[in-house]
């Protein structure tokens, strides 16, 4: 199987719901996240690559990633995961097709690695 790590949390505190996934594949790891304020929502898109899934061409970001558990070079998007993921992630979470959104993301894995995700 190509990845080992699905992870999925739901927080809810003061009327702040906080959605989180994550997942891990042999060239690093990519986490999703949707913060609901009163109506309004922030995302963000974050790639974590290893050194397998890495040009080293400079110092990794972390010296040990929370995420890789290992050097990683760290990537991110707040506008494409709010304008473009969010309203396909949400109709899926709405719907309770938690399986949608992990192929989502799985996608979004395979569109940053590419061949070096194999």
């Amino acid at each position: 199987m190509k990845f080992n790590h699905h992870k999925y949390e739901y927080i809810n505190r003061f009327e702040n719901a906080s959605h989180h996934w994550s997942l891990l594949g042999p060239a690093g790891g990519v986490e999703f996240h949707a913060n609901a304020l009163k109506g309004l929502t922030s995302c963000g898109l974050e790639i974590h690559a290893s050194r397998s899934g890495r040009r080293n061409d400079r110092a990794p970001d972390h010296l040990e990633c929370y995420l890789t558990k290992e050097p990683c070079w760290h990537e991110g998007t707040s506008l494409y995961a709010t304008e473009t993921l969010w309203p396909n992630i949400e109709h899926h979470l709405k719907g309770g097709d938690h399986e949608a959104v992990w192929r989502i993301l799985e996608l979004e894995y395979d569109r940053y690695f590419g061949k070096e995700s194999e």
